[in-house]
């Protein structure tokens, strides 16, 4: 199984990086498939740094996810567009989890393979944090990045079997308080979901610092906040997501240079 790739684009060509579509969720904003090519003009490759569909083998949503990406795999394919699909902690089915384009100076993966524990903010990892604690045992921080890897799939994997059982309000309840325990229960939540987003650029420059010393330029998603930093030789990008509380970004590239970064409003907009 591969779990890297090496990509060199053609000159000239344009890269476009989004994550978390999060595509089968009734919760996403994500458009339709035919609708979405629509913002794909001028985009020769198209990379999906993970979460873009609920395929997770235990979700109940996954049929429907399968056929939304099934779709957008089409439709890119007729318009000529090149699809890099990366693994996220909800669609582990997906084989490929980082790649390196331009000879490593540009990288991108999902993202929560920065985080040991994948998602500690979830009500799921609440359930088996024992056995994640376990996992983390076996793999030390300093593993090679395969083995990092490979160990966020083994967690993505035991947190979506325990999603299956994790407690959720009846749909017979109002959806603000379905919304309310969706972002407040456990307890815990709020301030770890917080303590990820302050932690994320660190442990993303830390990540490129200790494996990927050749990039310039790295791009993720899982957190759900746009972020574009940029320190002395390197430059951070966070895709955002598609979701009513957050918001989606595109990171364009083109040999090896970052052209543009902007939200669906953007792209949206005339020009």
């Amino acid at each position: 199984m591969s779990l890297v790739a090496e990509i060199d684009p053609p000159p000239g060509s344009t890269v476009r990086f989004v994550s978390d579509l999060h595509l089968g969720d009734p919760r996403s904003g994500a458009p339709s498939p035919t609708e979405f090519l629509r913002l794909m003009h001028g985009v020769d490759l198209l990379a999906l740094c993970g979460d873009t569909a609920e395929t997770h083998p235990s979700c109940v949503y996954r049929a429907r996810a399968e056929d939304l990406r099934g779709e957008l795999r089409e439709v890119c394919a007729r318009q000529g567009i090149r699809m890099i699909e990366l693994a996220g902690n909800h669609d582990p089915d997906i084989e490929l989890q980082m790649v390196r384009l331009w000879q490593g100076k540009v990288v991108a993966m999902h993202g929560h393979a920065l985080l040991r524990s994948v998602a500690p903010w979830s009500r799921e990892f609440s359930g088996c944090e024992e056995t994640v604690r376990h996992l983390l045992e076996q793999v030390p921080s300093s593993a090679p990045t395969d083995e990092r890897l490979e160990l966020a799939r083994r967690i993505s994997m035991l947190l979506g079997e325990e999603k299956a059982h994790a407690a959720a309000l009846p749909t017979a309840y109002p959806p603000f308080l379905r919304e309310i325990h969706h972002c407040f229960w456990p307890p815990l939540r709020p301030l770890r979901i917080v303590q990820a987003w302050l932690s994320c650029a660190r442990l993303a420059r830390e990540w490129c610092q200790r494996r990927e010393p050749d990039a310039g330029l790295f791009i993720f998603g899982h957190f759900h906040r746009g972020l574009i930093r940029r320190y002395r030789n390197l430059t951070l990008v966070n895709t955002g997501a598609w979701f009513s509380h957050a918001t989606p970004y595109v990171a364009d590239v083109r040999d090896a240079r970052l052209v543009r970064y902007a939200s669906l409003n953007d792209l949206r907009s005339p020009h």
